[in-house]
């Protein structure tokens, strides 16, 4: 059985994301699945032609830069391979593109950790800037506290009022807007 290219695992999971129409309006279903994440690293860590163009500005003008992630994490493994006595000739072609990684066991785990951390040390971390796309995240320190809700009425039946208590805990907080570049000043 061949193996599938990033590409195609990619359009497999996008074109399964459904549509919800929960009051009223569409609205799609974004959900978690570890095998889909799974199954679309694995084929993104053997996709070695796999390009990202990342974009900044420099002297007002908009830059891009061609990045090779895959090709990076793979020159990684290379090196580890010769730390370990492999020559440097074989541990080249041990990852040139011909190799396929079979597992990528632990990469969610220490994708997901790394992250985290990063955050946890009151660090902001940063995607990389794309044309279309800017974005970043920290970690948020929220107090405990209490919050008051009612209950959905049923059958004529009034709402009742409770109580929620929330321990000390983190929240995600994002930051996205549009490039400089996607912006003009209409007056």
């Amino acid at each position: 059985m061949a193996t599938k290219s990033f590409q195609e695992v990619f359009d497999e999971i996008k074109g399964k994301i459904s549509v919800s129409n929960r009051g009223g309006k569409p609205k799609l279903v974004k959900s978690w699945s570890r095998s889909d994440f799974d199954r679309l690293a694995k084929a993104l860590v053997n996709d070695v032609d796999y390009t990202i163009d990342a974009v900044s500005i420099k002297n007002g003008e908009v830059q891009k830069k061609e990045i090779k992630p895959v090709q990076l994490y793979r020159n990684t493994i290379r090196a580890i391979l010769q730390d370990f006595g492999v020559d440097k000739q074989e541990a080249a072609r041990i990852m040139d593109s011909s190799y396929e990684i079979r597992s990528v066991d632990g990469l969610y785990e220490l994708a997901s950790e790394l992250i985290y951390k990063y955050m946890e040390a009151g660090k902001k971390f940063d995607f990389i800037t794309r044309e279309d796309f800017m974005g970043s995240l920290t970690l948020r320190e929220v107090d405990e506290s209490v919050s008051e809700h009612k209950s959905i009425s049923k059958d004529g039946e009034p709402s009742k009022t409770f109580k929620v208590k929330k321990g000390k805990h983190k929240q995600l907080e994002k930051k996205s807007k549009a490039p400089r570049w996607l912006k003009t000043r209409l007056q």
